[in-house]
């Protein structure tokens, strides 16, 4: 091996390692997720069984009738909660639906508690872990595309123009299932897996009279291989996505063929040893087989295969077309000085940021679009595309599709409430807040008789500041109602045949305005 050949796989190697460190940051949070799932079952056997032990013992039939006695409203009401803790809205609403069943709704046992508590836990980790690992990749994504391009001008010393890494391209290796399953699919497998072991691991120990002690020392001992298994597919999925973009990299660059470069120590495995060194078509790249990873924890990567034509094409990419000279990259260039000069000083510092908001919030943005299509109708977006471009390309444009979306969200939350109330009148979806200075005030009716205290300008600042308007009588009378109070406007004779404060509204008009100040669409 010559020493530029050496000196390029150890850039190829350092680079590698940097990527795992970032995935340092997001084991830890998950192990912290699995401390505290953990922490919370333990205290959740206690409370719902160890306390209730005389003299730390139970035998056998003690134990089976106090785990089929129920618990307390309030420690059902805590599960609820728990639930509505969960991320994953499948998840929770299959969840909310089973405890609100027949069987659920008026008692629990203890046992069912117990079942209902390890499962939320484990659910809680999948959910955490999804999250830190998700925003872990997409960062390693782009990460290693840029540092890639920047080791391959480095190495050649050529300038060359290139684009951003495609957001499609980013969605694209996140979704792959390159090894036969989703990288999210394994993350609720695992914990389901790690749920069932903990649920046979307590019921089993509570029967058969475990202490406490002992039953906390085999319930870590399962979390532990939990962590572990974790670890593993997150060192594994690193591995991948840092290869994949690397390949886009090549691509970007257009050099047709890359280098297999295995981390050669005690460590490396027969699979990586036997690739190591071998030059491979980019184009025929595929993860599993030619490129890392080739197995679970591998640590290998890859460098440009770097001849004659590739040089001559980039020096070609890189020549100015007026005075022909090529860009030449100082030898002294640090990747942060190259990235703003290159990326962020060209393309914007929020690109990179904006490529992430695209990619994290996928599954919510879908949803999104969803209910503003039903809501909104051809007016919303046609495609997730054109939407998520709206979104996060126009504000302007988007700020308006929000305030129309709410407006007619709101009207129709209104009118089916008015509906299920049975509130006579037809509720106006754009408000005419009409000038009531020339209209007779029905002074008389409102104050001497009914005894409304309210003055004509109260009246009219009803009516400015109504939150719903209902018509009657075919247009012929509008009610305002707003938080203050209710304007009832007679257009046809001109006259407020009544007015009166909110303190005297009845269940159905206080029930409206809960339903606007609770809309938070």
């Amino acid at each position: 091996m010559n020493r530029e050949s050496k000196y390029w796989r150890e850039r190829a190697n350092l680079r590698m390692d940097e990527y795992h460190k970032n995935s340092d940051y997001a084991i830890s949070l998950i192990i912290k997720a699995y401390d505290k799932a953990i922490k919370q079952i333990n205290d959740d056997i206690y409370k719902i069984f160890y306390k209730f032990m005389k003299d730390g013992r139970l035998d056998e039939s003690e134990a089976r009738d106090l785990l089929n006695s129920n618990i307390s409203k309030k420690d059902l009401e805590d599960i609820r909660n728990r639930i509505n803790q969960i991320q994953d809205d499948d998840i929770k609403s299959n969840m909310m639906a089973e405890l609100n069943s027949k069987a659920y709704k008026a008692r629990i046992t203890r046992l069912e508690a117990l079942k209902e508590s390890i499962y939320i836990n484990c659910m809680k980790i999948a959910d955490a872990e999804i999250h830190q690992s998700t925003r872990l990749y997409i960062n390693n994504i782009n990460q290693s595309y840029y540092r890639n391009i920047y080791d391959i001008q480095k190495g050649t010393g050529i300038a060359f123009d290139f684009a951003t890494m495609p957001v499609d391209t980013i969605e694209e290796i996140l979704k792959n299932n390159w090894s036969g399953k989703h990288f999210s699919k394994r993350v609720w497998h695992n914990t389901a897996v790690l749920s069932e072991e903990l649920t046979k691991t307590i019921t089993s120990g509570l029967m058969a009279g475990t202490n406490s002690r002992k039953m906390a020392t085999e319930i870590q001992d399962l979390s532990e291989y939990g962590k572990f298994a974790a670890e593993r597919l997150i060192r594994t999925e690193t591995t991948y996505v840092t290869n994949m973009a690397e390949k886009q990299s090549y691509k970007e660059c257009g050099i047709e063929k890359y280098v297999f470069v295995a981390t050669l120590d005690l460590r490396t495995s027969k699979q990586c040893r036997k690739h190591d060194k071998k030059v491979y078509l980019v184009s025929k790249a595929v993860p599993g087989k030619n490129m890392p990873p080739l197995h679970p924890w591998c640590r290998s990567t890859t460098i440009a295969y770097r001849d004659k034509e590739t040089l001559d094409n980039l020096k070609r990419r890189a020549r100015d077309p007026k005075t022909g000279k090529t860009y030449v990259l100082p030898n002294n260039i640090s990747y942060d000085e190259w990235y703003k000069e290159y990326v962020v000083d060209k393309y914007g510092p929020q690109e990179a940021e904006k490529f992430e908001k695209m990619i994290k919030n996928k599954g919510s943005d879908k949803k999104q679009l969803k209910k503003y299509q039903e809501v909104l109708g051809k007016e919303s977006p046609k495609t997730f595309d054109k939407f998520q471009e709206l979104k996060y390309n126009n504000s302007n444009e988007w700020n308006e599709l929000q305030k129309k979306y709410a407006d007619i969200n709101r009207f129709n939350k209104i009118v089916n409430e008015s509906a299920n109330l049975n509130i006579k009148g037809n509720v106006i979806k754009n408000i005419d807040r009409i000038d009531i200075n020339e209209y007779k005030f029905a002074e008389t009716h409102i104050n001497s008789e009914r005894g409304h205290n309210v003055t004509k300008e109260m009246a009219q600042s009803y009516v400015d500041n109504a939150k719903v308007v209902y018509s009657r009588w075919n247009g012929q009378v509008n009610i305002y109602l707003s938080e203050q109070g209710c304007s009832v406007v007679n257009l046809k004779d001109k006259i407020i045949s009544t007015a009166y404060k909110c303190n005297e509204y009845d269940h159905k008009f206080s029930r409206i305005l809960e339903v606007i100040k609770d809309d938070k669409m």
